[in-house]
């Protein structure tokens, strides 16, 4: 089993947070091995040496937030063949972020401690991955995976703030991560307007300016905030859940909705179900995937079905 670990996830607190769930995983897992990268690149390129070796590990874990969960993802996918490269390694992880939506729900016996983990390999499962074909702002082209959800909008732009949270923002990330997801929205909300963007799925076409999009294989995102619709990880398909475009109170409606998982009965929801979406928005606007951000011009996303093996809870 080998553990790679970001040391800067959660503000900063996620070593700290580690060591006790280190001794635990130790007592567990014999094999146990970790490691702590310097940057994101180096953490790509330790899971790509890992994983091309003639042995590979049985379980590949992400420890951190969500965007470790991320560049595990990406680093362990081959986009030549959309297969991971160690088809008979598990991807497991150890939530060590802020909001650590990968884990979601976690049942009592999912954790060590405080920490959710998903380190079951016996148990696990193959899900669906997400590809996100992009044109970036600077013409060139890329791909990207993503297991949880991808958007553009409101969402992508608080998801931006939060990840460059400074001044108040940044002072309660690191003591209260609602707070300062809250504090993030109220920002965004004030100064964010309506974005017009083409959206297309395989039968359907949507095209009036819009204040989110969520093209989702999990149905919760951004701390507490939760969808009520139908997708789950092995089932082939995406939710595309749309934002219509609304003032800032509407918003703030909806908003408070997704706290309590409410989606489906607001005026403002326009809801799909699709295998491939593809975004066009007016002018470059950022992308996010599982919480990363990339500014593009446009962007097509297809599952890529039950390509993945994840750790059980």
């Amino acid at each position: 089993m080998l553990v790679v670990l970001n040391p800067r996830s959660n503000a900063g607190t996620a070593l700290r947070r580690w060591q006790p769930v280190e001794s635990v995983l130790r007592t567990r897992h014999p094999d146990l091995s970790v490691e702590l990268p310097s940057d994101p690149r180096h953490a790509t390129e330790i899971v790509r040496a890992a994983v091309t070796r003639p042995n590979p590990p049985r379980v590949l874990v992400a420890a951190g937030g969500d965007g470790m969960v991320n560049l595990v993802l990406n680093a362990l996918m081959d986009p030549v063949t959309d297969r991971p490269r160690a088809a008979g390694s598990a991807l497991g992880a150890v939530g060590l972020g802020s909001s650590n939506d990968f884990h979601k729900p976690v049942p009592a016996s999912a954790r060590v401690g405080a920490i959710p983990v998903r380190l079951d390999a016996a148990r696990a499962e193959l899900v669906d991955v997400g590809k996100a074909s992009v044109l970036r702002t600077d013409g060139t082209r890329a791909v990207h995976y993503f297991l949880l959800n991808a958007s553009m909008g409101l969402v992508a732009a608080g998801n931006h703030s939060f990840n460059h949270a400074t001044g108040v923002a940044g002072w309660l990330k690191s003591r209260s991560v609602e707070a300062a997801i809250l504090a993030t929205a109220l920002a965004t909300i004030a100064t964010h307007r309506p974005l017009p963007v083409s959206i297309r799925g395989g039968a359907w076409t949507h095209t009036a300016p819009i204040t989110n999009v969520g093209v989702l294989k999990s149905v919760h995102f951004a701390g507490g905030m939760h969808y009520d619709t139908e997708v789950t990880r092995g089932d082939g398909q995406f939710d595309v859940n749309i934002w219509s475009a609304a003032g800032r109170l509407r918003t703030l409606g909806l908003i408070a909705g997704l706290y309590a998982g409410r989606f489906r009965g607001s005026r403002l929801a326009v809801c799909h179900r699709d295998t491939a979406v593809e975004l066009r928005p007016d002018r470059p606007a950022p992308l996010e995937l599982d919480g990363e951000i990339t500014m593009v011009e446009s962007a097509r996303l297809e599952v890529l079905p039950r390509v993945l093996r994840v750790c059980a809870a």
